[in-house]
């Protein structure tokens, strides 16, 4: 997918996973310019920061959107604890904003439209954004690990959270 190298108000929304990454980046409430999913074997702080890195080098976002990852409730590993620092570090270097929201304010945002869990905001986010229904992870079970997919979710759900706390809200029941 192809995007100009500097669109206004461009919202990257990051959510590290046990094995990487899920990104993605928003240009207006409900159209995503871009996404993926970044995975990586070693040094995985290390890579995921220059993946990051990279993404902002090409988009240059106004906004990095992140979730609470340093303080109760949250129970983030150290190793993304680390990760969630450098990024901020990262934003706040390159003159980005920074947002930070909680879990739950990401479920209080989507519960409107029924949405109480990771899964059930997954599921709303595919109905509302066309392109991610096809990369709808399948319902967890509690013996199963996590599909790397949900954290593209994960990212999504975070960009719209901002959105709407911001004043664009793009969800409607």
């Amino acid at each position: 997918m192809t995007v100009p190298s500097r669109l206004q108000g461009l919202i990257l929304a990051v959510h590290p996973y046990s094995r990487g990454f899920g990104w993605v980046l928003f240009e207006s409430a409900i159209a995503p310019a871009d996404w993926g999913i970044v995975e990586t074997k070693n040094d995985r702080n290390a890579r995921c920061l220059e993946r990051v890195e990279k993404i902002m080098s090409q988009y240059e976002p106004s906004v990095l959107v992140l979730e609470q990852f340093d303080r109760r409730p949250s129970r983030r590993s150290a190793r993304v604890k680390k990760l969630g620092m450098a990024l901020s570090h990262l934003a706040v270097n390159r003159g980005i904003a920074l947002a930070i929201y909680s879990r739950a304010a990401i479920r209080t945002y989507f519960k409107s439209v029924g949405g109480a869990s990771r899964y059930e905001i997954a599921k709303i986010i595919s109905l509302h954004i066309h392109v991610f229904r096809k990369r709808m992870p399948k319902s967890r079970r509690a013996w199963e690990g996590e599909d790397c997919r949900q954290s593209l979710f994960d990212a999504a759900a975070l960009a719209m959270t901002h959105l709407g706390v911001t004043g664009n809200r793009p969800l409607s029941v």
